[in-house]
């Protein structure tokens, strides 16, 4: 599948859209260090709390996108979600499942390259951000609310595994 992507750019607000939805451009230090702050409040719950604000603001530029492109199937939403991932520069992915869960994988993570270009390798995944945008994906495919659908970490690549895998679930 190919997404339909259109950029513009605000002269006067220097704000940048991507298919009419208010985006921010990110690098891989914003997103180590947010992440990287998550873990030093994890007490408090940080890394749940990074992941679903990752969910809150994917899931309204995937339902627009859906509603003006005419994009109906589960399937197709699925495809959608995962070449978005690659447009906004996050990675590329792939995955699959259905309304009760599924899976997926990365074999390119600008979060984890990110991470060991700043700090090297590390024994645990800590991909929080993209554990939200699955959420949003799968909630979007399966038309659930945020919240319905629990990503898991299995294996990251900034462990030194040779891709990133994921699996969701329906709450």
């Amino acid at each position: 599948m190919s997404i339909k992507v259109e950029h513009s750019f605000d002269d006067q607000t220097y704000r940048h859209y991507l298919n009419g939805t208010l985006t921010v451009m990110h690098c891989h230090h914003y997103m180590a260090l947010a992440t990287q702050l998550a873990e030093q409040f994890a007490d408090i719950g940080a890394p749940q709390i990074l992941a679903d604000a990752a969910e809150d603001s994917i899931r309204p530029m995937l339902d627009d996108y859906f509603a003006k492109n005419g994009v109906g199937s589960a399937d197709e939403k699925l495809a959608v979600g995962v070449e978005y991932y690659a447009v906004i520069g996050m990675g590329k992915m792939q995955a699959s499942g259905s309304e009760a869960g599924g899976q997926a994988s990365l074999s390119a993570s600008h979060m984890d390259q990110g991470w060991e270009m700043k700090w090297g390798k590390r024994d645990t995944p800590m991909n929080y951000w993209t554990r939200g945008y699955i959420a949003a994906v799968f909630a979007a495919a399966f038309g659930k609310p945020a919240r319905s659908y629990v990503v898991t970490e299995e294996a990251g690549m900034i462990t030194g595994a040779p891709e990133s895998k994921f699996t969701i679930r329906l709450k």
